[in-house]
Order: C-alpha cells, then structure tokens, then sequence
C-alpha cells in the first residue's frame, strides 16, 4: 500500500503532506538540455540538424507545463494565488541573465563587433528585449529575406524569451479568474485552456498571415504553452495519475507513446526545414502535443526514458539552460565575424566552448546566487530590477558611430521604390493619350524589369545612375516590371539553402503577377535577370531527392521554365532580354556553408548560361541575350 501511494505521488511531482508542491525533476532537467543542444546545433548550421529550431517548441511547453502545475499547487494548498510573489519570482530567474547579456551587447559587441548593419538597428532590438516585446518589434520591423543580405541582430533569440514572458504576465492572471469562476473545478480549466490552444492554432487558417508572423507571434504560438498547461491540468487529477501509474497497460502505453513520439521530434530536429509550410498551418501545436506525451511519460515513475533523461550530463546542459541560449547566439557571431576564414566546424566548436563557460559563470555567480538571495522586501527587490531594466536601456540609447557608406543594401525600401515607379508607369499607361498635334519627345524605348533581388539591385542602380547622369541618353526610360526577394524562375519544390527552404506560393505565381505588369504597362523591353535561385540544390516537383543544374531532369525543367517565361512576357510584343549573371566569385567558397559552396559552383553558372541562350536561340525573333559577365571583364567592374 506504501509503494501504491509512493508511485501516485511520484508521477506528477505534486504530493507532500503539507500539501502539494513541485521539487527538482531530475529528467525534465535532461530534457531542457537536449531541447538546448538542438537549438545550439541548429544556430551552429550543421546540416544534420536543420530542424533544431523546434527545441524553442519543446521550452514552450515545459515551460507551460510547470508553470501552471506551480499555479494549481498553490491555489490548491493556499485556496489562491499571490500573484505579485510568483512574478517576482519570475523576474528574479531570468531578469539578472538577460539584462547582464544585454548590457555586454550594448557595450563590448556594439563597439567591438558590431557591423554598420547591426548598430544601425540594435538599439530597437536591445530596447524591446530589455521590456519583453522583441518578438512584435522583430514583426512590426518586417525581418524577412532582406535580412540575409545583412548580418543578424545579435539579439534575434530574445524573441522567444519575450512570448515567454508575456505568458507568464497574462497567464497567471487567467488562470486565477478560471480558478475562481469554475470553483476550482479542474475539467472547466482544462477545457478552457484546451479552447484557447486550438484557437491560438487556428490562427493562420482564419487571417492572412506570413510565416514570419506566424513564426514570432505570441497568439500564434500560444498554443505549445497553454498545452503544456492543459497537461498539467490533466495530471493534478488524482484518478488520473492513479491509472497513469498504476494501471500496467496505461503506464506501459504511455511510455511506449512517449519514446516513440520523442523519436519522430529527435528525426525532425535533422531533417525538417523552418520553412516547412505544414508547421505554419497547424505544425507547431502538433509538436507541441507531442511533447505533452514526452513530458508526461517522463514523469512515470520506473521509467527508462526518465532514467535515460536524468543522466548526469543532460542535467548540467538542463541547469545551465537559460544561460546557454542567452550567451550561444552572440557568440556564435563573434566567432563568425571575427574569424571569418575558420571553417564551420572549428568555428563551431570555439563558439559551443565558449557558450557552456559563459554559462556556467553566469549560473554560479549570478543566477543561483540573486535566485536564492534574501531580499529585504517585495517593493526594493521591484526598485532594484527596475534600476538594472533603466540602466541597460540607457546604455542601448547611446549613439553609436554608424558608417552609412559600409551598410549593405536595404533591399525593402529599394522594393518599395521599385514597386511606387512601376505602379506610376502602369498608372500613366491608363491615362488619356494628349493631342496629336501636342509636340512629341524623342521616342524613348520603355523597360520593365522582372527576377528576384539582383533585378532589383541591376534596375534601382540604373535609376540612381540615370537621376544622378547631367546628360540624359533619351534612350529608356519608365522602370517597371515585378521583381521578388527570393524567388528565381524554376518553380522547384525546395532548395537547398540555409536552411532548406519549401518554396513559396509567391515564388510561384510569378506568370499572372508578369502577364498583368506587361499587359499595364506595354514595354518596349522585358528584361528578365534571375540566376541565384536556379543554382542550388534543388527537389524537382514530386521527387524526394536533391539534384542540380547538370542533371538532365534539372536542365529540362529550368529550360521549360525560362522557355514559359519568355513566352509570357514577349505575349504583346516586346523584346526580352535574358540577362546573364556572373559567377559568385571566390568570397562564396572560403569560410561559407556547404550549400552556398556549391550554389557558387562556376560550373552551375555557366550551365544555366548555356540553357539561357538556348531558349534565346529558339524564339530569335523576340529574345536576346545580354553577356554582364563579358560586360564587366574578369575584374567584374
């Protein structure tokens, strides 16, 4: 009868005899420190592990999982929940870490690291991680594909940090008002917060959303938390942990469950790209009810998975946890900025190194040490956090010298541009014609320019050059056309970039969005530069495996894809240009990631050159080929 009620206690971590309470879970220690190695080895770019992103989703739910087993223990033991004492206790477990990483990247990166790029936008970045909106300001900025031409906010991971903490504001807050108006009735509880976790993944099905959006939004991805809450809802009923731990079959079929669950995750942790569309529509909440299976066979006693997980080197990593995602992405971009000529690996692993030291500081000396303090009051440990929150805004706010002229290219206000002087060259193609007898100007040839963002770059270079030109040529005039980030021609299924990307439903609809730019503005010219995104590793629609320019299949299907192209845009008469690109040059093969090496391959360039003229060469009537390689000569300039 003792071991009965033992192995009931035991499974949820809620018995005592003054009440229940939570004490330190050995395995779910070892399961934060293999979610955190994900996300490591994820931000490292190893290629076996693309998928490591998903540890974030595995935090969401742990994190909603204890937090609202700590609510339903002390309203059970207090019959309510002081609500000031469990955010202070909040802010006193993760403010000290986050702020101090703060302020050493307002400091020592910003001035010793920092690109014109990163100084140009840190001061936003470290303000709205420093008051736990970084996620909606990271949304609001509009961090899309541009962001790969610059380097990245050495505070990007803080997003996940801000939906944390605005769950744990609002959710306690929630729960006590569930608490008290279902009068403690748990299935009411669990019901609701169930509610909540399918209409936070409703979410992209009901509004329009981009998968950035998705990706960083705090309703969006509210679902891995409030699951996480629903299976501690779940398990503070005593019939259930009763049949979960004592029942053979349950407690069996539950760890069975579980490891093969955690096995499918471990799978996508190597092969699942970010970009995957199903996780935008109903993926993550999935993940994240797998999870609820793997948190709560861990916590079924006798279990191997939460023996295996209690090892102690999972533990150290789960400890140390906070502290290794806080310090691992800004170091990873000082080693890669600062060493740059390293290869992935040893970059990689000075970076890994340097993380768990820093972390291990940081767990000695500032986290423990402020968590288990003893402070004088309530109102002067608020005075004290309140200070350190002041202090590193401040020193966010300081002017950093920013060298305008070593920015990279800001490709959204240049689209922007763009898409304002093609609308006005569509607008002016609708408007009444003047008098046959009104003096005409020279007639100038008009262009239209379609591809992705070496279009972009080619034509506003040409606008700035012709605004800037005392002699204008009268030869072309009135820019137009559709160019999009990221999207080439081919409309394969995925490319290997980094990481590994589904293509877009943009990408792909370039035909209607080309046939209404030409028919709008009737040029005289077409002129269609694309090559970055025909040149990687790619899946062919309906094929599993990764091919490239040379394979005959790949060569077929580039050739019907430049041949539809063409056809599409000389439909009412004008003259297409296929411009050709240069190779990437020698900077794309030193110190760079797998995939880009071989998108820089020479050879794949000048493959899809040969096919380029060879669709020239079949409609000679419409389609020329401009050489920019031969242009520029072998200096490029």
């Amino acid at each position: 009868m003792h071991s009965t009620r033992s192995d009931t206690r035991d499974f949820i971590l809620m018995a005592g005899p003054d009440g229940p309470r939570l004490p330190a879970v050995p395995a779910l220690d070892g399961l934060r420190g293999l979610a955190v190695a994900a996300v490591v080895l994820y931000h490292a770019e190893f290629k076996v592990m693309i998928g490591g992103y998903l540890g974030v989703s595995t935090f969401f739910t742990l994190s909603g999982f204890l937090i609202t087993t700590l609510l339903i223990n002390e309203s059970a033991r207090n019959g309510s929940v002081a609500l000031g004492a469990f955010w202070g206790r909040r802010f006193r477990r993760l403010l000290p870490a986050s702020l101090a990483t703060l302020a050493l990247v307002a400091t020592l990166f910003a001035w010793l690291v920092a690109t014109a790029d990163q100084r140009a936008t840190m001061q936003g970045d470290i303000l709205a991680s420093v008051f736990d909106v970084a996620n909606w300001h990271f949304i609001f900025q509009g961090a899309s594909y541009g962001d790969l031409f610059v380097a990245p906010s050495p505070v990007l991971h803080f997003w996940s940090l801000a939906i944390e903490e605005q769950f744990y504001l609002v959710f306690p807050v929630l729960l006590v008002l569930l608490w008290r108006v279902s009068k403690a009735r748990s299935r009411v509880i669990g019901l609701t917060l169930a509610a909540l976790a399918l209409c936070s993944a409703a979410l992209p099905f009901v509004f329009t959303m981009s998968k950035d959006r998705i990706y960083f939004g705090t309703d969006t991805r509210a679902a891995e938390l409030l699951l996480g809450g629903v299976l501690a809802v779940v398990l503070s009923r005593e019939p259930v942990r009763r049949k979960l731990a004592l029942v053979a079959h349950w407690r069996v079929g539950l760890g069975v469950l579980g490891v093969a669950l955690l096995s499918l995750q471990i799978y996508w942790w190597w092969t699942l790209p970010q970009a995957s569309a199903w996780l935008y529509r109903g993926g993550f909440a999935l993940y994240g009810l797998m999870s609820c299976v793997v948190v709560a066979s861990l916590a079924l006693p006798r279990s191997p998975l939460r023996a295996a997980f209690s090892m102690g080197w999972l533990r150290w990593l789960g400890l140390r946890s906070y502290g290794i995602y806080l310090a691992h992405w800004p170091i990873f971009l000082v080693v890669r900025q600062e060493l740059p000529s390293w290869g992935r690996l040893p970059q990689a692993m000075l970076a890994i190194s340097c993380s768990l030291a820093v972390a291990e500081i940081s767990f000695r000396l500032l986290e423990q040490p402020v968590r288990l303090q003893r402070w004088p009051s309530r109102d002067w440990a608020v005075r004290v956090a309140g200070s350190a929150m002041v202090v590193v805004a401040l020193l966010a706010l300081i002017p950093w010298p920013i060298d305008e002229a070593a920015r990279s290219t800001d490709f959204e206000s240049a689209l922007d541009e763009f898409n304002a002087r093609s609308a006005a060259t569509a607008s002016r193609s609708t408007t009444t014609q003047p008098p046959a007898e009104t003096p005409q100007p020279p007639a100038v040839a008009t262009v239209d320019t379609f591809g992705d963002s070496t279009a972009l770059l080619m034509v506003m270079g040409m606008a700035t050059a012709d605004a800037k030109s005392t002699k204008s040529t009268g030869r072309v005039s009135d820019i137009g056309g559709d160019v999009q980030l990221g999207c080439g021609v081919s409309r394969f299924d995925m490319l290997r970039v980094e990481p590994d990307t589904v293509l877009e439903d943009r990408c792909r609809a370039w035909p209607e969005r080309w046939s209404q730019a030409v028919a709008a503005n009737d040029p005289d010219i077409a002129q269609l530069i694309t090559g970055a995104w025909e040149v990687p590793d790619v899946r062919l629609p309906g094929s599993t495996t990764w091919s490239s320019l040379g394979d005959l299949a790949v060569d077929e299907f580039v050739r019907t894809e430049l041949t539809t192209a063409v056809d599409v845009l000389a439909v009412d008469g004008a003259m297409v240009l296929l411009v050709l690109w240069p190779e990437y040059g020698q900077w794309a093969q030193e110190g760079k990631s797998e995939a880009l090496q071989k998108q820089a391959d020479p050879a794949r360039m000048r493959r899809l050159h040969e096919l380029m003229r060879e669709v020239a060469a079949s409609r000679p009537a419409t389609v020329r080929v401009l050489d920019l390689p031969a242009f520029l000569g072998p200096d490029r300039l």
